[in-house]
């Protein structure tokens, strides 16, 4: 049993459940490894979206479009497809396939008694084919979130390859960024470098922003905007790769920066070496995320987001990484944490590594440096 479903299983156990009926694109990735189109999202030929039913012994079926299908990265037992593209004459249309495949697959798999789902996805026409088995319904959300939070050794070796690709891009927008180009441009060169690495197309998700007022925002995909001499830069890239995703942010300036630039990005290096000092086993994510923000506040700056995020099938996992947080860090944990400063005059930093929770303290995944002084890019 792969060591993922092993997790799913202790999960129904520990509500009652029988067994779980998933519909979250993150639930059926973890348990089945079929994951949706890269940057598409579900297939608006499909009639509802991907199914993971899985037993309390860790045997999973997948119920999904045949066109969207990748055999080699499936881990499911069985597979129920049904014609998404070239629907069959005359039939129940890709709705009718959908429901008809759904409820062969919960029919063959025996599914009964207690059923956990996840509310926000599950379709009223599952809902309607688990009525008519009598199931009991169970809320399976805050279980798969809880097991998800702790990763198996096969999802380590994914996000470090993950955390790879983000040295890729970073690599690249630090290469390619100078004055007049737009920050359009400069994301285009960072998906070049990307999809290159990959050897296909990646989903990806970014803060690619450039200038005092821009980087002082915060969060912001790329604009039309044109670099100038002197700009602040905040480049957050977050790719797909396999099933899993990368996070990664790094800031610099075109050109000498301003001494409360230089200021602001030296207190968020030394908050990202706080946490690489303070992150362990047993501390809770609030107490970890206060000791990292009272270095910044400690200097008078402020960061107004989080401390940083767990990261797995989707780029913000539990456990959230902010003051208060009750949760308890654990080995395996993987955690993105994003120190940063911003200020309207001066601009904004933001420094990111990618985390792994050891038995005795943690590892930087990330395979790129972050400076401990602010440096200058291509002017």
């Amino acid at each position: 049993m792969d060591a993922r479903n092993r997790r799913i299983a202790e999960a129904l156990r520990s509500i009652g459940a029988d067994w779980a009926v998933l519909t979250s694109p993150a639930s059926v990735s973890y348990a089945t490894g079929h994951d949706e189109p890269a940057g598409a999202g579900r297939s608006p030929f499909s009639g509802g979206p991907a199914v993971a039913i899985v037993a309390t012994d860790g045997r999973a079926v997948l119920v999904a479009p045949d066109a969207d299908l990748d055999p080699g990265a499936v881990r499911a037992e069985c597979t129920h497809e049904y014609p998404a593209f070239a629907l069959p004459p005359g039939g129940p249309g890709v709705d009718g396939l959908y429901l008809a495949a759904a409820s062969a697959a919960l029919g063959e798999a025996g599914v009964a008694g207690a059923v956990a789902l996840e509310p926000a996805t599950c379709p009223d026409g599952v809902r309607r084919l688990l009525g008519g088995l009598g199931v009991t319904a169970v809320d399976a959300t805050a279980a798969l979130r809880e097991a998800r939070a702790v990763k198996t050794a096969d999802e380590i070796d994914r996000l470090r390859a993950c955390a790879g690709l983000t040295a890729v891009g970073q690599r690249a927008a630090r290469e390619a960024a100078a004055p007049g180009m737009t920050e359009l441009e400069l994301f285009a060169e960072v998906r070049r470098a990307l999809d290159g690495a990959a050897g296909r197309p990646v989903a990806l998700s970014a803060d690619l922003l450039s200038g005092v007022a821009r980087t002082a925002a915060v969060m912001g995909g790329p604009e039309a905007r044109r670099l100038e001499e002197g700009d602040p830069v905040i480049c957050d890239l977050v790719p797909g790769l396999a099933g899993y995703w990368g996070d990664s942010c790094l800031s610099w300036t075109l050109g000498p920066a301003s001494a409360d630039y230089a200021r602001m990005y030296a207190v968020a290096r030394q908050a990202l070496d706080h946490a690489a000092r303070t992150l362990r086993p047993g501390i809770t994510a609030g107490a970890f995320a206060e000791g990292v923000l009272a270095v910044i506040e400690d200097a008078g700056l402020s960061d107004p987001i989080h401390v940083g995020h767990g990261i797995g099938v989707t780029n913000f996992e539990h456990p959230r990484l902010v003051p208060g947080a009750p949760e308890e860090l654990r080995p395996g944990m993987v955690l993105m944490v994003e120190p940063g400063a911003y200020d309207d005059r001066a601009g904004g930093v933001r420094l990111e590594w990618m985390f792994l929770v050891t038995t005795d303290g943690n590892e930087v995944l990330s395979p790129y440096d972050v400076p401990w002084e602010v440096s200058s890019g291509r002017s």
